[in-house]
């Protein structure tokens, strides 16, 4: 899983379905190679086109695993980043724009408590705002990954139909 330098909302937003295209590339060129030095006849890829379909298909369920890694451990950072900020407004004296703490220790208590717990739920109205634009980019870059792989079933099963068809193995011939 590719770690980020920093954990904001900003990089969120540079995350590729293909995040290195050059070893995307060399991914396909192995793919390539080990192809041709198997040389199976019995391998269900019979040329280069569906051995790149099967490549980029394979490449992006496999991307697909990593980004709901990558989601599930954006949300746990966010979360704990909330932990961390409900206990320093907890152990943190409100600042002098807050509410005059003045008159009797019971209302100054009240008083402090009120500010912590306003605090706290604008703390956790952000990070659930937050997490629910890490769930929506993810999802997305997911949805996007799937249909790249329905083009590319759709592609090799074509690749494979005109393989078919050039060696007389069409619809209604039998080989």
């Amino acid at each position: 899983m590719k770690q980020f330098k920093n954990n904001t909302l900003e990089d969120l937003f540079t995350i590729a379905i293909i995040p290195d295209e050059q070893d995307y590339q060399e991914q396909m060129i192995d793919a390539h190679l080990k192809w041709i030095c198997e040389n199976d006849p019995h391998s269900p890829l019979k040329n280069f086109k569906m051995v790149d379909y099967q490549s980029e298909i394979d490449f992006l369920l496999s991307r697909q695993q990593e980004l709901e890694q990558e989601r599930d451990w954006r949300i746990h950072q966010r979360m704990l980043q909330l932990q961390a900020e409900v206990q320093n407004i907890q152990n943190t004296e409100p600042p002098e724009s807050a509410p005059r703490l003045v008159g009797p220790d019971y209302v100054i208590q009240d008083r402090i408590e009120k500010y912590q717990q306003q605090e706290i739920n604008t703390q956790k109205a952000r990070c659930h705002e937050e997490i629910q634009l890490i769930a929506g980019r993810y999802n997305s870059l997911k949805q996007q990954c799937e249909e790249r792989i329905n083009q590319a079933r759709a592609n090799y099963q074509e690749s494979l139909r005109i393989w078919q068809e050039e060696r007389g193995w069409g619809l209604g011939n039998s080989g």
